[in-house]
């Protein structure tokens, strides 16, 4: 119950990552507002939550539209009563050369990625403030740390991402605000499997006739020292951590959950 008392917005919470941790953070006692533009599979996360006991709400919104992210921030409120925890972990995945990335998708990814994290925090603020303080978190990605071919548009954003978390923690301290990220090695989610598949493509990797997930991972994992891939209970115990008053003294870094990738 190492959050227990404390009220969460988890975004992008109908898979991977998200979905992960909001059940992480109901588990260990959080009251959880879980948000994705997904609603079918976000009722789905919700009941089981609370089938097993834990408290949750689900808002369908797009973290991109201004109006759809005050009213998760009302909601969260009129439904619990306050505001502790934002992360901010939706986000979608992009592999392309640089010269080969339109402007949609380059606007796309923006949008997503860094516009999604500003308005999310920027709502969430008063809330977190009239709380008392709190604690931010956001997903960025080993791709805002090291650069790897074909990850310009996604990376790009990560580090956006990351620098924008650290302007946060030097802007919001004297409100006892504290803003971290996460930065994880690619998943085995569904968005580590798009990511994976492109990969192959663009690296001209022959991984067999057809392509497999398994065999994808098995490959991608090869070149992590510790030979893993990032699963959503590693975000979510790192998640867990930043949100509990555990990590009381952190703010303005990120933990780093890419198997030595970035040393090797």
């Amino acid at each position: 119950m190492r959050l227990a008392g404390k009220v969460a917005v988890i975004t992008g919470a109908a898979s991977g990552y998200g979905r992960g941790s909001a059940e992480m953070f109901a588990r260990e006692g959080a009251s959880v507002a879980a948000v994705d533009i997904n609603a079918s599979e976000l009722k789905k996360v919700v009941d089981g939550i609370n089938k097993a006991g834990g408290k949750a709400i689900a808002i369908r919104g797009d973290i991109t539209e201004t109006a759809d992210v005050q009213r998760i921030m009302e909601e969260t409120v009129a439904a619990f009563g306050k505001l502790n925890v934002l992360f901010n972990n939706a986000g979608i995945e992009h592999m392309e050369k640089v010269a080969e990335i339109s402007e949609e998708d380059w606007d796309r990814v923006m949008n997503v990625n860094l516009r999604g994290t500003w308005l999310c925090s920027k709502f969430a603020i008063p809330h977190l403030v009239q709380a008392g303080g709190g604690s931010m978190v956001h997903t960025a990605s080993l791709s805002a740390l090291k650069g790897r071919m074909g990850n310009a548009c996604y990376g790009a954003s990560k580090a956006g991402v990351l620098a924008f978390s650290q302007i946060m923690a030097v802007e919001l301290a004297p409100q006892k605000i504290r803003s971290n990220c996460i930065c994880p090695v690619v998943a085995t989610t569904p968005m580590g499997e798009r990511f994976l598949k492109r990969a192959q493509a663009l690296y001209g990797i022959n991984l067999g006739p057809e392509w497999s997930f398994d065999t994808a991972k098995q490959f991608a994992a090869a070149t992590v020292p510790l030979n893993l891939l990032s699963e959503p209970a590693d975000v979510a115990y790192a998640a867990v951590y930043l949100a509990s008053d555990e990590s009381r003294l952190m703010t303005g870094t990120y933990l780093l959950l890419d198997g030595g990738s970035r040393a090797a």
